[in-house]
């Protein structure tokens, strides 16, 4: 079967129970019509590159699928029809995936972001709790703390060199 992706932009003003309704459907137009769902990903609520009659928000959804050709058709035959969904576009990915595989590869590439993320946390946290070096030195005389005076700089009490 072909992979698939479709990215929808619903209204904004969709309460969160008919968001996700409105998801479920085009979930099942899919599963229904013989096609598998690799991913569904809610981008969430976004300011739209330009006005869509009176919008300037939606909220995108992408879903990642396989299924045959006519699944894609009716797919985009009812995101025409939805009163709900803005704008759509579908792309075919790959002429031949196989569903599981590519499940597969799309959660190993989550759970290294994962654990990319975590690193970085604790990398962070990790540095946020490094001690000041500066902050344990015993007070120094002042001879100590001042570059030493090398002859090139000026006077600081106007006197003039020769």
């Amino acid at each position: 079967m072909r992979r698939y992706e479709t990215v929808f932009i619903l209204r904004p003003d969709l309460g969160e129970i008919q968001v996700k309704e409105t998801i479920k459907r085009f979930e099942g137009f899919v599963t229904a019509g013989g096609g598998e769902l690799i991913e569904t990903e809610e981008w969430g609520a976004r300011e739209l590159a330009y006005r869509i009659g009176t919008e300037r928000r939606g909220f995108y959804v992408r879903l990642d699928y396989t299924a045959p050709t006519a699944v894609v058709s009716e797919v985009e035959r009812n995101l025409k029809l939805s009163d709900g969904v803005l704008r759509y576009l579908s792309v075919m990915l790959e002429q031949e995936a196989d569903a599981a595989k590519v499940r597969a590869e799309v959660e190993a590439r989550k759970r290294r972001i994962e654990q990319a993320r975590a690193a970085a946390e604790s990398r962070a946290a990790a540095a946020e709790h490094v001690p000041d070096p500066a902050a344990d030195v015993p007070d120094a005389p002042e001879e100590l703390l001042s570059p030493p005076d090398d002859g090139t700089s000026e006077p600081s009490n106007g006197e003039q060199q020769d």
